[in-house]
C-alpha cells in the first residue's frame, strides 16, 4: 500500500506542481511540490522507497519541464540521501525541521540544476535573476514542504503504512 500511495501522491504532486502559479518576484520559480514529497519519503521511509519516490518524481519533473530526463532525479536522489542521513538526529514530526529541509533541498536543487543545464549550455541566465530563482525555491520549499508532509503523513496514517504519531 505504501509503493501504491507514493505513486498516487507523486502523480498529484506533478499535476499540482504543474498548475501552481508562478511569480516574477520569486524568479518564476515552479512550487517545490515534487520535491516536498521526496524529503517526506525520506523522512519517514525506508531507503529502497525513499530512492524510488526521487526517481519517479523527478522523471515526472524533467518531463513536465522539458530538462533531459535524469537531472532532476540525480538531484532528487542527492537530497534524499542526505535528508535520510539526519532522520535520526531530527524531530521529524515538526514543522520547523520541514521548514529547514524544504527552504535548503529547494535552494539546492534549484542551484545544481542550474549548474547541470548551464553546464551543457541548455540554459543562461543572469546572476541576478537565479539569485531570485533559489530565493524564490527556498521561500516557497520553506512553505509547501510542511504543508505536504502533513497532509501525506495523515494518508500514511489513515492507510496504516506508518505508525501513530506520538507526541
Amino acid at each position: 500500500m505504501t509503493s501504491l500511495l507514493m505513486f498516487m501522491a507523486i502523480i498529484i504532486g506533478a499535476v499540482a506542481q504543474a498548475v501552481f502559479p508562478t511569480f516574477s518576484w520569486l524568479g518564476q520559480v515552479n512550487a517545490p511540490v515534487l520535491l516536498g514529497l521526496v524529503i517526506y519519503y525520506a523522512l519517514a521511509h525506508s531507503r529502497g522507497t525513499m530512492l524510488q519516490a526521487a526517481i519517479f518524481a523527478g522523471l515526472l519533473q524533467d518531463a513536465l519541464c522539458m530538462i533531459p530526463l535524469g537531472y532532476s532525479s540525480f538531484c532528487f536522489c542527492i537530497v534524499a540521501i542526505v535528508v535520510s542521513k539526519f532522520k535520526d538526529i531530527v524531530f521529524v514530526h515538526e514543522s520547523v525541521t520541514h521548514m529547514l529541509f524544504g527552504a535548503i533541498a529547494g535552494g539546492a536543487v534549484t542551484l545544481v540544476l542550474y549548474g547541470l543545464l548551464s553546464a551543457t549550455d541548455l540554459v543562461t541566465l543572469a546572476p541576478g535573476w537565479m539569485i531570485l530563482k533559489v530565493v524564490g525555491s527556498m521561500f516557497l520549499g520553506a512553505i509547501i514542504v510542511p504543508f505536504e508532509f502533513e497532509l501525506v503523513a495523515g494518508l500514511d496514517r489513515m492507510l496504516g503504512n506508518t505508525d501513530e504519531r506520538t507526541s
